[in-house]
């Protein structure tokens, strides 16, 4: 697979989880609301939440976060799209857990930290492929950072505060999946929406409860 540059648009299986994440938030409970954030959105998302999405651009998962500060108001927005992330990750162990290396014998014996490092970097393979953009991990002693200079989820937005939260929900419980639920702090550091040159995720090393 050949990763752009540029940033073009997202594979079927990005966009479908963030619907199905949306879904698992507010459209079991109010199927109105969530068409009201689907019609601000894109006119390519149809049929959710069972219907497989086309390949979405940058601007349609983008602007799916811009609706929902729209209509529930930034702090809302920002926890709902959270909370979707938070959905997508689980949905990624259980989708591509095993082709990932994650349900072998040899991974899950590994010691917490490192196999909590090993998922992480090969996290970093799948979102760059689902995303067809690439994401870099780098470390220091203290936490892992994942970079990425062309953000689908924040693509073309002006924001004062870092605004991809969906991301964050995503690592977070991917994160506590392969830990056996340990919860890591996850904090975007740098956004593009606010003018960096591009997103910054610090995975803080050591678990909250510990």
């Amino acid at each position: 697979m050949t990763l752009p540059g540029e940033p073009g648009s997202c594979s079927s299986q990005i966009g479908q989880m963030m619907m199905e994440g949306l879904w698992e938030v507010i459209g079991q409970t109010d199927t109105a609301e969530l068409s009201a954030v689907v019609r601000q959105s894109s006119p390519r998302i149809v049929n959710f939440p069972a219907a497989e999405q086309s390949n979405l651009s940058f601007d349609d998962l983008s602007t799916i976060q811009f609706a929902l500060e729209s209509l529930y108001g930034r702090l809302g927005g920002q926890g709902i799209a959270l909370q979707a992330g938070r959905t997508a990750g689980s949905q990624i162990f259980r989708r591509y857990g095993e082709q990932m290396g994650l349900q072998a014998l040899d991974f899950r014996l590994l010691p917490g930290p490192h196999r909590v490092r090993v998922g992480l970097s090969t996290l970093v393979i799948k979102i760059s492929e689902l995303c067809c953009n690439r994401f870099i991990m780098s470390e220091n002693p203290d936490a892992w950072f994942w970079q990425n200079p062309f953000c689908p989820v924040c693509w073309q937005r002006q924001s004062d505060a870092p605004a991809c939260y969906f991301m964050v929900g995503i690592l977070q419980e991917f994160l506590s999946t392969i830990s056996g639920g340990k919860l890591f702090n996850v904090v975007e550091t740098e956004c593009r929406a606010v003018g960096e040159t591009a997103c910054i995720f610090r995975i803080d090393k050591q678990a909250l409860e510990e």
